[in-house]
This record gives structure tokens, C-alpha cells and sequence, in this order.
């Protein structure tokens, strides 16, 4: 059978519609393909990333907790530290906050852990910076304890050297008060008996019968002194009895002056003196007369002057 025009265009177009259609199925083969590939390749780098980012969070939590460490170290080490924190407290506590919000977000993104990794970095330069702080601290304390200990020595030996200065005032004053103490000198003691005469007139006669006797009388001079100041000076004479009692004076209680060592000693009269600086003075003389009659024995008579003995005499009646 001979093909026909119509035949022949029918046979064509059948091959070229297979064909397109083989073609067809080939590209979007082609096409699914690397489709696949391509999110095959977008799923692994998706997932590197997440890994990355998982990491880089994990490395910049254990840097932060290594910060709080150090943090916390350095706070026990020292209270000046603290201190030293506590005038910052409030920069620390808001890097602190922003990174733990950082830290606490599990979807945080790398821009976010970056960020909190600079915060990280910026904290611990604080951190280093205060600790060259009380570094310097820690030595300047030091420094001042030293010289501390040099002012507590130097305080100790000024205080001895006080004390010392205190004791030497002390021995001046005492060798310018001794040197201040009258002498007495030319002393003179007697028992007298005093009786009148067929005119009344009184007369006096030194006895040593104790039943003539009816006072006794005692004479010195002061020696002069270019120490002791011009002025009143208060001499206290103690007379005793042939029973070892220091007497009153007449009709009056017994009265005491003060010695030299702080004691107290009873006296039976005191005289003033006027006295001149350098100048000696004669005849300082007191009498004493007992409230009842003089007993034998032995009458000792001691003169005083700020508290030190200067002189002294005694007399036996028979």
C-alpha cells in the first residue's frame, strides 16, 4: 500500500510528540535532582549552623560562669575589693543581666551570642582592671602598715623618751626643792625659870630642874640661800617628852604638817619667817610651855621646813 500525505504527517507527529515527552520527563528528572541536591546541601549547612551556633553558646556560657568564678575569687579575697565592686556594682550588674538574658534565650541568634560575647570580653577587662586596682590597693596597704609600725616606734620612743624626759623633771624638781630646804644652824635650848622680883618685875633664870622649869625656849639661826625664794617661810618645831610624845602647844588639839615622803607628822608649834633670798637670818626663837608640870628626863626639840628636818637640839631635866 503506497503511504499516503496524510499517513506521512500522522507518523511525524507522533515521533516528535514522544520525543518532547521523553525530553520533558528527562528535564524534570534533571531538575528534580539537583532540586535534591541543592536542599539536600541547604539541610547540611542549616544544620552546620546550628551547630556552630549550639557551640559558640556552650563556649560562651562556660566564659561567663569562668567570669562569675573569678568574680566571686576576687570579692572573697579581699573586703576592699568589694568595696571597689560595690562603687561599680551597678555597670557589672547590667553586663551581668544583659548576657544572662542572652544566655537564658534558646533561640538566641549568633548576632545575639556575639554580642554577648563582647559583653563577656568587656566584663572581664573590668575585672582585670580592678584587680590592678587592689593590687595596688593590697600594696599601698602594705606600705601604710609599715609605716604604720615606723609611727607606732617612733610614738613608743617619744613616750619613753616622755617618761624619761618626766623623770629627769621630776629629780630637778626634787634637787631644786632640796635645794629650797632652809638650814638651821646656832641652835640654843633652854629651861627657864621664870619668877618676880620684890617690885613684880619678872626675871628669868635658865634652869635644869624640871620642878624650876616653867617653859622651854629654843633659838636658831637660817642659813642663807641663793636657791630658796624671798617670801614667808613656815618652819614647824616638834618638841618631845621624856615619854616619847611629840606635845601639843598649850590648851590646843594636836595638829600635823606634812612631811617630805607624803606621811604626816604632829607638831607642837609653827613660826613664820619673813626670809630674803641669799640673806641668813638670826635668832628665830619659840617657847613652850606644858599644860601641867615638866617631868625629869630628856626634852628633844626638832625644827622642820617643807617637810625635811634642818636642825635640832635637846635638854635633860633633872
Amino acid at each position: 500500500m503506497e503511504n499516503s500525505p496524510m499517513n506521512e504527517r500522522k507518523g511525524i507527529s507522533s515521533s516528535w510528540i514522544y520525543l518532547g515527552i521523553i525530553v520533558l520527563l528527562l528535564g524534570a528528572g534533571i531538575y528534580l535532582f539537583l532540586t535534591k541536591n541543592r536542599a539536600e546541601d541547604e539541610n547540611e549547612e542549616l544544620t552546620n549552623q546550628v551547630t556552630t551556633v549550639t557551640s559558640d553558646k556552650a563556649t560562651i556560657e562556660t566564659q561567663y560562669n569562668a567570669a562569675l568564678a573569678r568574680l566571686d575569687e576576687m570579692k572573697n579575697q579581699s573586703v576592699q575589693m568589694d568595696s571597689l565592686l560595690s562603687l561599680k556594682g551597678q555597670e557589672v550588674d547590667e553586663l551581668k543581666k544583659k548576657i544572662q538574658a542572652i544566655l537564658s534565650n534558646k533561640n538566641a541568634t549568633e548576632s545575639q551570642l556575639k554580642e554577648a560575647n563582647k559583653m563577656i570580653a568587656d566584663l572581664n577587662q573590668r575585672l582585670s582592671s580592678f584587680q590592678n586596682q587592689i593590687a595596688a590597693l593590697k600594696n599601698e596597704n602594705i606600705q601604710l602598715t609599715e609605716e604604720k609600725k615606723d609611727l607606732i616606734g617612733e610614738k613608743n620612743q617619744l613616750q619613753e623618751e616622755k617618761v624619761g624626759l618626766q623623770e629627769e623633771k621630776k629629780e630637778l624638781e626634787k634637787t631644786v626643792e632640796l635645794g629650797s630646804v632652809l638650814h638651821a644652824s646656832g641652835f640654843k635650848l633652854e629651861a627657864i625659870n621664870q619668877k618676880k622680883n620684890l617690885f613684880g618685875k619678872e626675871k628669868e633664870k635658865e634652869t635644869e630642874k624640871a620642878k624650876k622649869a616653867d617653859l622651854i625656849r629654843v633659838s636658831f639661826d637660817l642659813d642663807d640661800n641663793r636657791i630658796s625664794e624671798s617670801g614667808e617661810k613656815i618652819v614647824y618645831i616638834c618638841v618631845t617628852d621624856p615619854s616619847g610624845s611629840v606635845a601639843s602647844a598649850d590648851g590646843t588639839p594636836n595638829t600635823k604638817f606634812k612631811m617630805s615622803d607624803g606621811s604626816e607628822k604632829i607638831y607642837t608649834v609653827s613660826k613664820t619667817v619673813p626670809y630674803k633670798k641669799g640673806e641668813k637670818v638670826n635668832g628665830v626663837s619659840c617657847e613652850w610651855k606644858p599644860l601641867g608640870n615638866f617631868t625629869k628626863g630628856n626634852y628633844k626639840v626638832e625644827v622642820y621646813h617643807m617637810g625635811y628636818k634642818i636642825g635640832g637640839e635637846k635638854v635633860e631635866l633633872r
